[in-house]
């Protein structure tokens, strides 16, 4: 249908997951564009950054899954994903920028820095974006750009041991948050849930998934919200 709803994204983005459970939970009909370097040029008159996820959707052009998500709250109000009430919205608000910040910047150190993960970080990127005879290229040069960035911000490989601690500070933080609450914010699932979700289901796909074994009330959350029908769609679209 040349009306329907097109979301702009990649398999191994938490952000592009974060935008499909919206989009899922939002109950929308949506087709997905996988991002190649062919759609590059595309991509970049939607959104001149570069970045996925981009919801194309009546004409409207909506870059960031953050302004995806209240997009579709605005046009789809049910179920509500992120908190009326002031005080649980502003709550709602700062967990979602921990995840979207925090939490992406270690995971995102994870995946590219440890070399236990290199096989699985190359072949979850490049596969699904770059042609398999240009692979070995575009793959050693993101390799090199992305180390280089962590290495701007002081982080290399040596660094990962003072990273896990880091994530097991959030994950006791989380742990805190869900005590004795099936959802962060209490009896449903938010905005918040959806961002921190997002982040920890892509450490689920890298060696330090193990780190979540030491906080089981974070596993039973997660594995909670995956096995709610819309989400478990956008686990596996």
């Amino acid at each position: 249908m040349l009306d329907e709803p097109l979301l702009y994204d990649l398999n191994d983005s938490p952000f592009c997951l974060k935008a499909r459970i919206c989009l899922q939970l939002k109950g929308v009909v949506f087709r997905r564009v996988p991002l190649t370097i062919g759609r590059l040029r595309e991509l970049r008159r939607l959104n001149p950054l570069g970045k996925v996820p981009v919801l194309v959707q009546d004409g409207r052009v909506i870059a960031d899954s953050s302004r995806i998500a209240r997009h579709l709250e605005e046009q789809h109000p049910d179920p509500v994903l992120i908190p009326t009430a002031p005080e649980a919205r502003a709550y709602a608000a700062l967990l979602e920028e921990w995840a979207d910040e925090s939490l992406y910047f270690i995971v995102g150190a994870f995946k590219w820095l440890n070399p236990e993960n290199r096989a699985a970080a190359l072949a979850n990127t490049v596969n699904e974006t770059t042609p398999s005879w240009l692979r070995p290229l575009v793959g050693g040069a993101m390799v090199r750009n992305i180390r280089r960035r962590y290495a701007a911000w002081g982080y290399r490989a040596g660094a990962l041991a003072e990273l896990e601690e880091r994530m097991r500070e959030n994950l006791t933080t989380l742990t805190t948050l869900l005590d004795g609450k099936p959802y962060l914010l209490g009896r449903s699932a938010t905005l918040a849930d959806v961002a921190a979700f997002a982040q920890l289901a892509w450490m689920r796909r890298y060696a330090e998934q193990r780190l979540l074994d030491e906080a089981p009330s974070v596993v039973r959350w997660l594995d909670r919200l995956a096995a709610a029908p819309p989400i478990a769609a956008a686990l596996s679209s």
